[in-house]
């Protein structure tokens, strides 16, 4: 069995692994990075989970609504209550605002229960496809939500009952952010392409009453918004890469025939623009002089402090690695966490605005995870556009290797650790120096198309300076290649299956190579004479294969739900059985050959018992589809990825 140390009891004789750690952060939500009051604690979305992290500690905790849609917006109310997170669904279908119970998830962290079923209040449900954004009353009685662009309509909730009280069309312009006042629970604002409305709440009638600001002949879109303390003023910074000043002040709602004396208007706009538009604002209060300033977050990167009448502060500017898309101002007010579209995120101090990186991830779908084979201590993902290098340890990024405009689909480490051999979406296979992350050496068009898995032979040599590795293609091609220091020789070039190459795998002296691919066959091949051994067939996609340690079977992962044990003699298939609620789309297997895990698009990554087939532990955590899972050199931990961007760090001892 599992070690009862790192595990927890599943009422069906399973277990739930131990989550050590999550490396991971959904940079592109706009205003998706919060502190708690607290100032402990920092709130983030990843993929369709909400993270809480405590800053001293960098434990985690995860909120889970269970419902398999994306995060799109999150707010938190002001006395830190509640928290709230719009989804967004790929279809027209209905988009959800789930309501959590903050208080009750941070009791839950502190007494160690991972579950988050019982910290949602409500799910309200009322917009299409897309929540744009979100926003709580000053009071945190009410929630108002604004639809995306397919809906674009706005609903006031109230926030004990999750009932809708009322509800009007944002505009017949788009909106894109909604704020509250800050000492008002019956007014808020919203924002959108050349249109800005001051609402109010008519909680008696139930009714919805706005009034457009006069923009005379300026218009412009505006995507983000923040609200002065004394609420006299608001921010708007647009896509032309101003920051907008509004006076918000309006009378009450009055009957139809009585003129309005006080109007919202226009009062002054920056006259230097933010490079790529302005993506985040926030307002914070100079202690000296107190007035209020602004924090610009622009789409190059830019994070500058500009002064009430709009003019920047040279003295006050620092540049972060991708679009600045959230800023969250500590409770202390004296230093602020900026997130990023590349999910960077970094934490600069006022007085002095010097920025330090605190976490790093990746942004997009991670393809395949790898541990070099002597060492536990680190690990290395490919991406979107690179290849990072990770302390398993430390939990943080060592080393990053950059390829614009192409996607590395698979990655692999030689026996020796002295090559980081990748696998590009361009046809090329690249190599590169681990210490410095410099090119080593290219193999240019080693496919026609995109190469799309990798294996490094454990082949030995005379002169111990040459060594071997396959790679497969988008063009069905598997190649066999001879590495040494001068030149790249492809050996073998075996042409036997008609669609992608999903996944390869050798043996341990590196004389077979085993080959999954999405035309529903499984070849393994003698590498010595660049033919087939066996073909394993199954009306279904391939994407996963392994041979067990002793080289007796194969198993493999396939789109329809099986895992399959194959007879290594002969090819013929042993048993099937049911690897989960999807696709399994990727295995290992532990040194031993007792156990081996599955990960796929039903999020969880399983332990199964080799001989009987039986599931003996999972975990749960991603958002996405996992993608690949990696066992450690010393067997003592598991490392899976996801679609969503998440490296997930799993407890796991036999």
């Amino acid at each position: 069995m599992l070690s009862s140390s790192t595990t927890k009891q599943h009422s069906d004789d399973q277990e739930f692994l131990s989550l050590q750690s999550v490396i991971g952060f959904t940079g592109s939500v706009v205003g998706g990075l919060h502190y708690t009051p607290c100032g402990k604690f920092a709130v983030f979305p990843l993929g369709s989970v909400v993270v809480l992290r405590a800053l001293s500690s960098k434990k985690q905790f995860f909120l889970d609504a269970g419902i398999d849609k994306n995060v799109s917006c999150v707010a938190m109310s002001r006395d830190g209550a509640y928290l709230a997170t719009g989804l967004e669904t790929p279809a027209s279908f209905k988009a959800e605002v789930v309501v959590w119970d903050l208080n009750k998830a941070l009791d839950n962290y502190s007494k160690g229960v991972e579950s988050s079923d019982d910290c949602i209040l409500h799910v309200l449900s009322q917009h299409h496809k897309r929540v744009q954004a979100v926003d709580f009353s000053c009071d945190a009685q009410y929630i108002t939500t604004l639809g995306g662009q397919d809906d674009n309509d706005i609903v006031v909730w109230d926030v004990a009952t999750g009932v809708a009280i009322c509800g009007s069309s944002a505009s017949s312009e788009c909106s894109h952010c909604i704020k509250w006042l800050n000492q008002r629970n019956d007014r808020f604002v919203t924002c959108g392409n050349c249109t800005l409305r001051v609402w109010q709440v008519c909680m008696a009638t139930p009714k919805l009453h706005s009034i457009d600001v006069s923009m005379g002949s300026i218009r412009r879109v505006m995507q983000c918004l923040c609200i002065s303390d004394d609420d006299s003023f608001a921010f708007a910074g647009n896509q032309t890469g101003e920051v907008l000043k509004f006076n918000i002040e309006r009378d009450d709602i009055k009957a139809y025939n009585e003129p309005n004396i006080h109007h919202p208007t226009l009062s002054c706009y920056s006259k230097e623009r933010f490079s790529k538009g302005v993506q985040s604002v926030a307002c914070v209060v100079n202690p000296t002089t107190g007035n209020t300033n602004i924090i610009a977050g622009a789409g190059d990167g830019t994070v500058q402090i500009i002064n009430p009448k709009l003019q920047r502060i040279p003295t006050h500017t620092v540049q972060v690695h991708g679009a600045a898309t959230s800023i969250a101002l500590h409770p202390d007010g004296k230093s602020f966490l900026v997130g990023t579209e590349l999910s960077q995120r970094y934490s600069i101090d006022i007085s002095t605005f010097t920025p330090e990186l605190r976490e790093t991830c990746h942004f997009g779908e991670i393809h395949d995870v790898r541990f070099p084979q002597r060492s536990s201590d680190i690990f290395i993902t490919a991406s979107e556009q690179d290849i990072r290098v990770w302390s398993a340890i430390k939990k943080r990024e060592l080393l990053r290797i950059n390829v614009p405009n192409t996607t590395c689909y698979a990655v692999d480490v030689t026996a020796s650790g002295e090559n980081i051999v990748s696998a590009w979406s361009d046809g090329k296979i690249r190599s590169f120096f681990p210490e410095s992350g410099k090119l080593q050496f290219m193999i240019p068009d080693a496919h026609s198309d995109a190469v799309t898995s990798l294996a490094i032979c454990n082949r030995e040599e005379s002169d111990g300076s040459t060594w071997h590795l396959v790679s497969g293609g988008k063009d069905g091609r598997v190649r066999f290649w001879r590495i040494n220091e001068t030149h790249q020789t492809m050996v073998h070039s075996m042409k036997e299956h008609r669609r992608e190459v999903k996944a390869l795998v050798c043996n341990a002296d590196g004389s077979q190579v085993a080959s999954a691919s999405a035309d529903g066959s499984c070849i393994i091949w003698d590498l010595q004479n660049g033919v087939r051994i066996h073909a394993l067939y199954e009306p279904t996609v391939f994407n996963a294969v392994r041979y067990h340690p002793d080289e007796s079977q194969y198993i493999t992962g396939s789109a329809n739900n099986k895992i399959g044990f194959w007879d290594a003699y002969d090819g013929s298939p042993i048993r099937f059985i049911t690897g989960g609620d999807a696709d399994v789309t990727c295995l290992d297997i532990h040194s031993n050959g007792t156990y081996f895990l599955s990960g796929g698009a039903d999020k969880k990554v399983n332990v199964w018992h080799y001989d009987n087939g039986k599931k003996v532990a999972f975990g749960k955590g991603h958002s996405g589809r996992i993608t690949k899972v990696a066992i450690s050199p010393d067997q003592q931990s598991v490392v899976s990825v996801g679609s969503e961007g998440g490296i997930f760090i799993w407890n796991i001892c036999t």
